[in-house]
């Protein structure tokens, strides 16, 4: 990207951009990608690999040293099988129902606190000390003394039935000794408080014994009361009794119901038949029961009869007929009077004609009279068969209760009966167990020097400490790097500083040693000339790439071509003077005629470089009345010098006057390159003062070196000036793998230090 400047007579380059500004450096700028930069963390240890490598190997080596130095700790550990307390016999939680015996299983931790609690241990401890007096089970009191509890370890093995008895020291003799005295202990206080455990559990027993003893008998009584009281021999075959019963009754009202609805149905059709409504048919029924009614309804048809006959012989105003009807009337009366004797008062409002009808029809209405006696008949049945199913569950709920308080005392009865076996059997078993006065925990593994192992963990360690000194040397060298603001690969600066690479400029140590012996011949001697670098074939090779950023600077135009440029860099010791005198060189074998002009006349480089004297130069050409051709010192091919001349007091002032502008634009009519060394621009203006005037400007970056605040701070400024930027130069790249030039001078193993 470029930069131009509107007052540069020449004529911009057609590819330079004028329209574009200066993308420049940000010190914060952070790569924002999450993915792992594998080629970056290998230049890294590259760069940082000596610190690495020697806080590693220093925290290592010390840190084993005094690992190695420490005695080797042993560790024995003994097992011990543990079976819960009377296991195998009964269970004793059905004894007392308001304090219930928990499970049988053993509380280990509650166990392995009374193995280590000082009422054990005590004994214990004096048998340690009868060899070992030191070996003390509290915290030492005197010089010399040694807490057993510190080294010793008691835990259940997991999840099973394992007591594991662990105890370290230095000395193999003293574990197996002192474990061997633990064990015993724990055993023979096992033994002593599993008999004394049996012997209480016997005295519970026979306690319970007596108490189920006078239950059972106490029980049985009142069973047998119960029986007694209530005529019950066998609830079974009650029972069975009352269910025949019920199911009898069940039966026989079912057939009755069956019957009672088909007479209902049948009376019900006979009604129909007759013409009767059910209250008609009720009355009916009441009155043609009775003899006497029924003569009078026989007597009454008898005397209408007559009257019909009498009526029709003699006419109905005869007086035999009207006696025929006053006796029928009389009969009629008496009908009354026999109807109300019968039904009662009520009105029941049943004519003559309607009882005469229904007695025409005898054997319709017989039927119907059967129907409804068999009807009351079936109904009484009923009513019967109900009073028995009342009794019948009366008797059933009364057996139920009897039953159930029955089996109550039964199954209580049961019940205190198995406890009595139970704890018989108990008893019996605690008997035997106290006759045997062995103890259930048994010593599974035999304490011999086979439980013996190395527990310092020294390898384990070791391998920890070369972990953690790699880590710590590996963040250290990050640090480090880190708080190294320099760039460090060309990658590095071509993604930091937005400014074209117009070349890679690889490092020559044979060169840099020249340049190291000239500089100091320089401090010491200033007047003393020594041959050119150019001299020496042991950096003639470098040109090569010196070439190649000739090639591409003179390739940035394709109309215009580059005739003069400024070169310059933030700091000193840079590469700049060096940058330029090459550069220079280069141009001149490809056939250039090239000045280069050290405008650095405040510590000026290049006539040491050259071997020549800088008695008159370019502070003398500006500031007396000489000609050019006076401080132009001419070179083989093609390649002249304007040295800087005595030290001015002004530089900055020679510099802006405009008779250097003037020379300026004559030196590029006489050239076909100028190239002007100017101080550095980070502190002085001479560099942005002459960039104007020519092309542009050429900006070195050291890998190693250049510090990203000052181009930061440069680049800003060139922005700010608006001048015209060529591009940069990377300089002192180590190991470069971005250009060809790299493989044919691999050989030669070129870093760079300084330029």
């Amino acid at each position: 990207m470029f930069l131009n400047n509107p007052n540069n007579p020449e004529k911009v380059p057609a590819q330079i951009d004028t329209q574009s500004k200066l993308l420049y450096l940000n010190s914060n700028d952070v790569d924002t990608d999450d993915e792992i930069d594998i080629g970056e963390l290998i230049r890294l240890l590259r760069r940082r690999g000596l610190i690495i490598l020697g806080t590693t190997i220093a925290l290592a080596s010390s840190l084993s040293a005094w690992i190695l130095a420490k005695p080797t700790v042993y560790e024995g550990t003994a097992t011990l099988l543990v079976e819960p307390l009377n296991k195998d016999n009964a269970d004793l939680s059905f004894i007392t129902p308001i304090n219930p015996f928990k499970s049988n299983e053993l509380d280990y931790q509650s166990q392995i606190n009374v193995l280590k609690s000082p009422s054990v241990m005590n004994t214990i401890v004096e048998q340690i000390q009868a060899r070992y007096p030191k070996v003390v089970y509290r915290a030492p009191e005197n010089e010399g003394e040694e807490n057993l509890q510190t080294k010793l370890s008691v835990q259940q093995a997991e999840q099973t039935k394992i007591i594991e008895v662990s105890y370290k020291d230095k000395s193999e003799e003293k574990i197996l000794f002192i474990l061997n005295q633990i064990v015993d202990g724990y055993l023979e206080y096992q033994a002593k408080e599993y008999v004394s455990n049996l012997s209480q559990a016997i005295d519970f027993t026979e306690e319970q014994i007596s108490r189920v003893r006078l239950e059972v008998a106490s029980l049985e009584s009142q069973l047998e009361n119960f029986q007694q009281n209530n005529n019950l021999i066998d609830p079974n075959s009650r029972n069975q009794a009352l269910t025949t019963q019920a199911t009898f009754l069940a039966e026989e009202s079912e057939k009755v119901q069956i019957e009672l609805d088909g007479m209902k149905k049948l009376a019900q059709e006979l009604e129909q038949k007759l013409n009767l409504t059910p209250q008609q048919g009720v009355i009916v029924s009441r009155l043609n029961t009775e003899p006497y009614y029924a003569k009078l309804i026989e007597q009454i048809k008898e005397t209408e009869t007559q009257i019909a006959l009498e009526g029709l012989r003699f006419g109905f105003e005869h007086p035999s007929v009207k006696t025929l009807v006053a006796k029928k009337d009389e009969l009629v009366a008496l009908l009354n009077q026999e109807t109300r004797k019968i039904l009662g008062s009520g009105n029941y409002n049943l004519s003559l004609d309607f009882l005469t009808s229904v007695s025409n029809n005898v054997e319709t209405t017989q039927q119907f009279f059967d129907v409804n006696n068999q009807i009351q008949v079936l109904e009484a049945k009923q009513r019967g068969l109900d009073e028995a199913w009342e009794r019948l569950n009366s008797q059933i709920k009364n057996l139920s209760t009897t039953n159930k308080e029955y089996f109550q005392l039964q199954r209580e009865l049961t019940t205190a009966n198995e406890s009595l076996n139970r704890l018989l059997a108990l008893n019996e078993n605690l008997q035997i167990e106290v006759a045997r006065q062995s103890s259930p925990w048994k010593l599974i593994t035999p304490i011999d020097e086979t439980i013996i192992k190395d527990v310092s963990g020294t390898s384990r360690k070791i391998a920890l400490i070369l972990i953690a000194s790699l880590f710590s040397g590996a963040v250290l060298g990050l640090l480090v790097d880190k708080l190294d603001s320099s760039f460090h690969t060309v990658e590095d600066v071509k993604s930091s500083v937005k400014l074209p690479l117009l070349g890679v400029i690889p490092h020559n140590k044979f060169l840099t040693d020249i340049t190291n012996k000239k500089k100091k011949r320089s401090d010491s001697i200033p007047s003393l000339s020594s041959k050119s670098v150019f001299d020496d074939e042991s950096i003639t090779f470098s040109l090569d790439s010196y070439c190649s950023l000739y090639t591409n600077i003179s390739l940035l135009s394709s109309d215009t071509s580059i005739r003069s440029i400024v070169v310059g860099a933030a700091e000193a010791s840079e590469g700049k003077s060096t940058t330029s005198l090459f550069l220079a060189k280069a141009a001149a074998l490809l056939g250039q005629r090239v000045l280069i002009v050290d405008a650095d006349m405040r510590k000026p480089k290049i006539h040491n470089y050259l071997g020549i004297k800088n008695k008159i130069g370019l502070s003398n050409l500006i500031a007396e009345d000489i000609l050019p051709e006076d401080v132009i010192q001419s070179f083989d091919d093609g390649l002249s010098v304007i040295t800087a001349g005595s030290k001015p007091p002004n530089p900055t002032r020679l510099i802006a006057s405009r008779k250097w502008q003037t020379l300026m634009q004559k030196f590029k009519q006489d050239f076909d390159l100028v190239i002007y060394d100017t101080p550095p621009l980070m502190g002085f203006s001479d560099g942005k003062i002459l960039t104007p005037l020519t092309d542009g400007l050429v900006f070195v970056v050291r890998i190693g070196k250049t510090r990203r605040p000052n181009v930061q701070q440069v680049i800003n400024d060139l922005q700010v000036s608006k001048l015209t930027v060529l591009g940069m130069v990377a300089n002192g790249v180590k190991n470069y793998m971005g250009g060809a030039y790299y493989g044919y001078y691999n050989y030669k193993n070129y870093y760079n230090d300084e330029r």
